[in-house]
């Protein structure tokens, strides 16, 4: 098996709160004043952060322009979450046996890993694994990876890196019904979090054992969720059947995988979820036959600091680590979405 020991968010310095950007986007289009205030209100977030400021952020025309900024701002945020997490659980970067990151707002080749590896200590030998295109699924998918890893390498560590710059994503010349959406919903942000094996010292003081996960593929629903990539910059794609297919399809994919494990829907007792937005969250708690409360931590992301992708449920994960969500040997959830359009959904365990 393997153990969460610690999750560490940080956040970009511009900071804005909804009421700006509804003033700002309101400025900018006029025409859709009043679908702007809909959405800004419907979307339950209150402020957001950015990696450069809003007047900078409307003068990028170019994905080359956009990517570039991504380049070096993803750098600095994530290494500030790497390091403030490592000297929280008092580890060294030559602990690391594996280094997982994922983002989907920029892309580099030499990939984002091996930038951060330039720029801090790790062990030449650290075994990487770069994710890209998992959208908002990024940050459990990148857990259950090292799940696999360390159920191999039982004595091993494995740091997780999230970096997401939705704000160099913003289009102006957009008018689409997905892009006021995306406008009022996504956020910048960056998060670490360090697992270990069942056999290394420090499982025993873990919040969380991860003892298995599934990953739900659904067929032809490649439209539901996405980048349309130009030379502009990436367009949002996003419909709304992403609350009718967690309805659909959330129950039997939990259902399966606590059969595998010998539970039942009813032993579960909490959730760190992703927090997609409010009818997605919605959708999970009445999937999971689950109340409001049951999701506050998800609910709370949201409102801080919006949707920032894959993220978001690190943030989650660690607030539920900070109010020591679940007693001792309770079973939860932690599940996303994304892009595919697919779900993977990991089964916890609370240690203590």
């Amino acid at each position: 098996m393997s153990y969460i020991l610690a999750s560490k968010t940080v956040f970009p310095e511009h900071e804005y709160s909804q009421d700006y950007f509804l003033d700002m986007l309101s400025s900018l289009w006029p025409d859709k004043k009043e679908d702007m205030q809909k959405f800004t209100k419907s979307v339950c977030v209150d402020n957001r952060a950015m990696c450069i400021e809003v007047k900078d952020v409307l003068q990028l025309k170019t994905l080359a322009q956009r990517n570039a900024i991504w380049k070096e701002e993803a750098l600095k945020l994530a290494k500030r979450s790497i390091v403030e997490l490592l000297q929280e659980v008092n580890l060294e970067l030559s602990d690391i046996s594996q280094f997982i990151t994922t983002s989907v707002t920029g892309f580099s080749i030499p990939s984002l890993d091996t930038l951060l590896m330039n720029e801090l200590e790790f062990s030449p030998s650290v075994k990487r694994l770069p994710l890209f295109g998992f959208g908002c699924l990024g940050g459990v998918a990148s857990l259950n990876r090292a799940h696999d890893y360390l159920k191999a390498n039982p004595k091993d560590i494995v740091l997780v890196s999230a970096v997401e710059l939705c704000s160099l994503t913003f289009q102006m010349q957009d008018l689409s019904l997905e892009n006021l959406i995306g406008s009022s919903l996504f956020g910048d942000g960056a998060a670490s979090v360090i697992l270990v094996g069942d056999e290394h010292p420090l499982a025993k003081e873990s919040k969380y054992e991860v003892l298995d996960y599934g990953a739900y593929f659904y067929r032809n629903t490649e439209d539901t969720m996405g980048w349309d990539i130009r030379d502009s910059g990436f367009k949002l794609v996003l419909n709304k059947n992403v609350s009718k297919i967690v309805m659909e399809n959330i129950p039997d994919n939990v259902s399966q995988l606590t059969d595998r494990n010998n539970y039942h829907m009813n032993d579960i007792k909490f959730s760190i979820s992703h927090p997609g937005g409010p009818k997605v969250l919605i959708a999970m708690q009445e999937a999971l036959g689950f109340e409001m409360k049951d999701f506050q931590n998800s609910w709370d992301s949201l409102r801080k600091h919006g949707n920032m992708s894959s993220v978001s449920v690190l943030n989650v994960l660690e607030d539920s680590i900070k109010q020591n969500v679940g007693n001792k040997d309770e079973i939860g959830v932690m599940a996303a979405m994304g892009p595919g359009f697919n779900s993977e959904i990991t089964l916890v365990r609370k240690c203590s």
